[in-house]
């Protein structure tokens, strides 16, 4: 049996995430007002067909394949990147009080737009706080770190839009907002998992410290039709 994993966001769209998915058959989608995410079963060019034919013109997804994909000239790629899988089975985490980080809410959205926008860990929409486990680290009442919860995928659920204001990088406020999130997903009963590039070293030390494992090499496009 495969790993829910290997296709993360066809899994997610399909358990942890479906209240946000629409879509019939073989394909599914992301609601729009929080992301861009769209699930295939399959890879192969029958399936990309008719992930083509189910969207509008001008309409952005992206997938994340096991591999590279053999894409038609009908398809705008707008990214094509090697994506690193890393997952989180440590025991749950003893959490030390911290007065300047607390969970997000509605009313932050306004920064978290702003913080995203600066740092662009991803992209994030107005309505993406409603996959849920937002933490934000602020000075003097302002928001500089943040980190949150994106797609479930059966047992695991993603942590994603981790970002720090350019002005606070290399002060480890990721290391400090992350087990936040951890420990959200994990009071949960779901298991930790991210994706990055590769090449994004600072990002992967970080997460080797904290006591992700790599588990797979994907792959990430941004097609647009």
């Amino acid at each position: 049996m495969d790993h829910p994993l290997d296709n993360p966001i066809w899994t997610a769209l399909n358990s942890g995430s479906a209240s946000f998915a629409y879509g019939i058959g073989n394909v599914r989608f992301i609601d729009r007002r929080i992301g861009f995410f769209a699930g295939l079963p399959i890879y192969d060019a029958e399936h990309l067909n008719q992930l083509y034919e189910a969207m509008d013109s001008g309409m952005r997804v992206i997938v994340f394949p096991s591999g590279c994909l053999d894409l038609d000239a009908k398809w705008k790629v707008r990214n094509d990147n090697a994506l690193l899988q890393m997952v989180f089975e440590k025991p749950s985490i003893n959490l030390s009080s911290d007065a300047s980080i607390r969970a997000l809410a509605g009313a932050d959205v306004p920064e978290m737009l702003a913080l995203t926008q600066l740092a662009k860990p991803g992209p994030f929409l107005e309505n993406t706080i409603d996959f849920g486990g937002y933490f934000g680290f602020f000075v003097e009442g302002r928001l500089v770190s943040m980190a949150g919860t994106r797609l479930a995928a059966g047992p695991y659920t993603e942590v994603s839009a981790v970002c720090t204001h350019p002005d606070f990088v290399g002060q480890g406020l990721a290391q400090r907002v992350l087990p936040h999130v951890l420990n959200y997903i994990q009071q949960k009963g779901q298991i930790p998992y991210l994706q990055l590039y590769p090449d994004n070293l600072p990002a992967y030390r970080l997460y080797q410290r904290l006591g992700f494992v790599a588990r797979a090499n994907l792959r990430v496009y941004s097609l647009e039709k």
